[in-house]
């Protein structure tokens, strides 16, 4: 598949190469293409191109750009993703991680949904640190990829890209559900830097004693 990752940062990064390992076509977008395209260069398989560029030859978008930035990213290249899955994988934290900035009754992938209104939003990836995205093991376990949203033949595709990088994609519902997969994600920056854990953990749905998986069903 081809796939435009959105923005080169630490996470776009970690997850364009694990998905470009597995053997997708990876496209970035980005504000400098040239700047960027030298660290890439060692993959065959990813090239970096202008965001609009990227966009109209995805066949598949990942958004992967800072909160701050996203609304008006995704507003640019609107027509460039018509009628495509849009992966969401930004949390909308405040300027120093301290907190989300959307949250209640509305999330990140919801006003990125509206904004994209003939695109089909997922939300997944975002509870995945990137330093910890290139080992989907935590002691032996395979760790999950929590993703939601409202279409089920676009969820289908965006667990088979969860999988095709080694982790177990744990389906969540609705694309409102992504207001709790933020707030998930804030907890492990709480967990991570303010309680002192350290990077080295995630988190993982279980029911009686094994972790559900994306053919079981939640009560």
């Amino acid at each position: 598949m081809r796939i435009a990752v959105l923005g080169t940062g630490k996470m776009g990064g970690a997850v364009g190469r694990r998905l470009a390992s597995a053997g997708h076509k990876i496209i970035y977008g980005s504000r400098d293409p040239k700047g960027n395209s030298y660290r890439f260069a060692d993959a065959s398989n990813i090239s970096v191109k202008p965001y609009a560029v990227a966009s109209r030859e995805g066949e598949l978008a990942v958004i992967a750009v800072p909160w701050a930035f996203a609304l008006d990213l995704v507003g640019s290249i609107k027509n460039d993703l018509d009628g495509k899955i849009v992966v969401d994988l930004t949390n909308p934290l405040a300027p120093d991680a301290s907190h989300l900035v959307v949250g209640g009754a509305d999330s990140a992938a919801e006003q990125i949904a509206r904004t994209l209104d003939q695109s089909t939003v997922v939300k997944a990836f975002n509870g995945i640190t990137a330093d910890n995205f290139a080992n989907p093991r935590f002691s032996g376990e395979v760790a999950q990829v929590f993703y939601c949203g409202g279409d089920g033949d676009s969820k289908a595709i965006v667990r088979a890209l969860i999988e095709s990088c080694g982790y177990l994609g744990q389906e969540c519902g609705a694309l409102s559900n992504a207001r709790y997969l933020e707030a998930i994600a804030m907890l492990w920056l709480q967990l991570a830097f303010w309680e002192d854990w350290g990077g080295a953990f995630g988190f993982k749905i279980v029911r009686n004693g094994h972790a559900i998986t994306t053919r079981d069903t939640l009560p």
